[in-house]
């Protein structure tokens, strides 16, 4: 099997966490595992290289299995090259439209949580716990918009409103502008689409805000990301609420460090790799002898895997089927303990577009168009 994953560059640190997760979980198997040839290519700090790894990988390696690198150029980049090819494909980007939406393959899995189930699970929650009125914020990128988008459009389904929306493309910069806003808009919470350096920024300088700008802070779970997040935010992280998969991330990543010497900086990515490394197994293992693609395709489909995330099973679309939660961290000692509000259940993400499952029946369908309709007169 293939990794394409960077060495250096913004996308590192979460590329050797799921790379941990991935060793940890053949390591815990033992002589249970089937034999793996594992072969890794650095997909460089901006993925310039993917396209040379792939051509290696693909051409001279033959992999039949591979895991993409982390962001949306390398990710896109190895899904044009892996379609035709004979090889498996793990999607290490949340971004919808890469596995189910318009850039889906036969052989394309995820197993990290995507932008829609990032944040859409927690609209209804915040609609019945904190109120109607939300401000929005968050990275101005793909992630952080598409997170914001899903948050919002069922935020407003559910009866809620906004009192604005601003995301920010330079952390160093723009958080004064969010925070200006909730004191003049006085909204009932704020939905943060924020991760790394840009949440430590927000809710560090949130907690240093004017009380009027103090609001509840909720967002997908890169915004206390643990550890590194939440070690670096320290008192700042106190009332925020994230959405999770995991279960017990503190022991997960004392277990890691522990059987592996490895400190993990996104345990999300490790439990991530861990997945994927059980998604890989179960497919060698169920097809010892008969290793053609279409039916390891097949197993793989149909498998539940029990991991740090609870049971995974896959969506038609190849989507993961997770059951998510409410958490926030609380300080314990030296380190944090986590502390779940609310459990919501299994969250399935729609279709974008890959035709697997169906478009869902539309909320909005069924509420009449009020916008007018201009129309040009003559003079």
């Amino acid at each position: 099997m293939g990794f394409i994953l960077p060495e250096h560059g913004p996308h590192s640190p979460e590329a050797r966490s799921l790379m941990s997760g991935f060793e940890f979980f053949l390591k815990e198997k033992g002589s249970e595992a089937p034999s793996i040839e594992i072969l890794k290519k650095d997909s460089g700090p901006d993925d310039e290289k993917t396209l040379e790894a792939l051509a290696d990988l693909l051409m001279n390696r033959e992999v039949r299995f591979l895991i993409g690198p982390p962001s949306v150029k390398g990710a896109e980049q190895t899904i044009h090259g892996v379609g035709g090819s004979n090889a498996i494909l793990f999607v290490t980007n949340p971004a919808v439209r890469l596995v189910a939406g318009e850039m889906c393959l036969p052989g394309s899995f995820r197993l990290c949580v995507n932008s829609y189930q990032a944040a859409q699970p927690l609209a209804p929650w915040a609609m019945k716990n904190l109120g109607r009125l939300a401000l929005l914020t968050g990275d101005d990128d793909a992630e952080g918009n598409e997170e914001a988008d899903f948050f919002a459009y069922t935020f407003e389904r559910s009866g809620g409103a906004f009192a604005n929306r601003i995301m920010v493309p330079d952390h160093t910069k723009g958080v004064k502008a969010v925070l200006d806003a909730v004191a003049e808009t006085k909204p009932d919470f704020v939905f943060a689409s924020f991760k790394k350096a840009s949440a430590i920024t927000f809710l560090k300088a949130l907690r240093s805000a004017s009380p009027s700008a103090k609001k509840p802070i909720i967002g997908p779970e890169s915004l206390t990301e643990f550890p590194h997040t939440l070690k670096e935010l320290g008192e700042a992280s106190a009332g925020v609420k994230t959405l999770t998969a995991l279960k017990n991330p503190k022991d997960f990543a004392d277990t890691i460090k522990r059987e592996m010497g490895a400190d993990v900086t996104d345990i999300a990515k490790a439990a991530e790799g861990y997945d994927i490394a059980g998604a890989i197994c179960g497919g060698l293992s169920a097809n010892s002898r008969e290793r053609e693609l279409i039916k390891i395709i097949k197993v793989i489909e149909e498998m539940e895997l029990t991991g740090p995330r609870g049971k995974v099973r896959f969506d038609k679309n190849h989507e993961p089927l997770l059951d998510m939660s409410v958490q926030e961290w609380q300080r314990s000692g030296q380190s944090f303990k986590q502390k779940i509000l609310a459990s919501l259940g299994s969250c399935q993400t729609p279709d974008f577009g890959c035709g697997r499952i169906g478009f869902p029946r539309r909320p909005e369908s069924e509420i009449p168009d009020e916008e007018p309709v201009w129309q040009e007169k003559d003079d």
